[in-house]
């Protein structure tokens, strides 16, 4: 169907759909008998899940800087120098009132659009409310494939999206099993484990994409990480 709605799956692309109709949705408020009162909600349903989504991304970065905290903490090294990792500092929320189920509500404001007597496929183009006909993703397959890059020494491993909701990413640092590193919505991680002393070693890393906060598909590649210490 050319004119079926897509509510993106992901969260980032759930965000993009509604800054894209938040910036685009007044200019044709008039044509489409679109009220102040849709415009009101639609801007506090955006300001709201960018909020969240941001706050989550501060909660799980000092997760993740915890979970490295604990496990030098628990398995040294012994010259290892310890401090806890700083506190969140959390972005300033909306002054508006959230209300739940905003997808819904964008959900049923596109049907209306859709049935207004002056709304064309164009239109639709332009507010990005017109499914993609291109094939859906096999998620029974998706494989990342992770990279490398270093920033101070530490590896900052990168993957794509491929339209999962998030990647789990477990890391071997040496000790020859794989441990879970984080779950991340948004690709690339700097793993700030504390490097070697002295010397190279060999760190591993795999990854497995999660659909609904669930595994789907196959594990990565493992990616060997040549580090080294200062």
């Amino acid at each position: 169907m050319p004119n079926a709605t897509a509510i993106p799956r992901s969260d980032a692309s759930k965000l993009a759909l509604l800054q894209h109709l938040n910036a685009n949705l007044p200019n044709y408020a008039a044509t489409l008998e679109i009220s102040a009162d849709d415009l009101a909600l639609l801007k506090t349903g955006t300001d709201w899940f960018e909020h969240t989504l941001k706050v989550q991304e501060a909660a799980q970065n000092y997760t993740d800087a915890l979970f490295a905290f604990k496990r030098v903490l628990r398995d040294g090294p012994k010259s290892a120098t310890l401090s806890l990792p700083s506190l969140m500092v959390l972005p300033a929320a909306p002054t508006s009132a959230p209300f739940a189920d905003i997808f819904g509500f964008l959900g049923a404001l596109i049907v209306r659009i859709k049935k207004q007597k002056y709304y064309t496929e164009a239109i639709g183009q332009a507010l990005n409310i017109i499914a993609s006909q291109s094939p859906g993703v096999d998620f029974s397959n998706l494989q990342p494939v992770l990279s490398v890059e270093f920033q101070a020494g530490h590896p900052v491993i990168h993957w794509k999206n491929m339209g999962a909701d998030a990647l789990e990413l477990e890391a071997d640092h040496g000790v020859g099993s794989f441990s879970l590193l984080t779950i991340k919505m948004t690709p690339g991680f700097q793993d700030n484990t504390p490097l070697p002393t002295t010397g190279a070693a060999i760190w591993r890393y795999r990854g497995i994409c999660h659909i609904r906060d669930e595994r789907v598909g196959h594990w990565s590649q493992i990616l060997e990480v040549v580090v080294k210490g200062e």
